[in-house]
């Protein structure tokens, strides 16, 4: 996987974009000794699960050599899975590839506080919108 990749993932498994998603129930089963019919609707926690530190150890370190290998299926959610994965997750990837290349080689930036504290909304973001001030190189 192209390093450029495994930085875009471990953003979003830091900053997850959408915290949980629901799904109804195919059919009856159980986990973990609970019983869920055919039909519930079933949250599923993403934001948990990328910082469930049994799947990725050391959770809050940014460290994009977590995608060296291969991770346990539905462990990153970064994009969904399965057959609702995001349609659009390729020009998703360029998109920030092309804004982290030019961000990163044309720009300096700085946090103008300190604070990175996220929102706990349905579309995550920073609490104080992350202001900072940018010059050029």
């Amino acid at each position: 996987m192209p390093y450029t990749t495994k930085v875009i993932n471990e953003t979003l498994r830091r900053a997850t974009i959408l915290p949980w998603f629901s799904r109804k129930a195919a059919q009856d089963f159980e986990i973990d000794g609970y019983k869920v019919e055919k039909g519930w609707s079933v949250n599923l926690d993403v934001v948990s699960i990328h910082h469930d530190p049994e799947i990725f150890p050391n959770p809050e370190k940014f460290d994009p050599s977590r995608f060296d290998e291969l991770l346990k299926p539905f462990s990153f959610l970064g994009f969904g899975s399965g057959p609702r994965m995001c349609p659009g997750i390729n020009l998703a990837k360029l998109e920030i590839s092309v804004f982290i290349h030019h961000l990163v080689g044309r720009y300096r930036w700085i946090a103008l506080e300190k604070d990175d504290s996220v929102q706990p909304t349905l579309v995550r973001m920073p609490k104080n919108k992350y202001p900072i001030m940018v010059e050029s190189l």
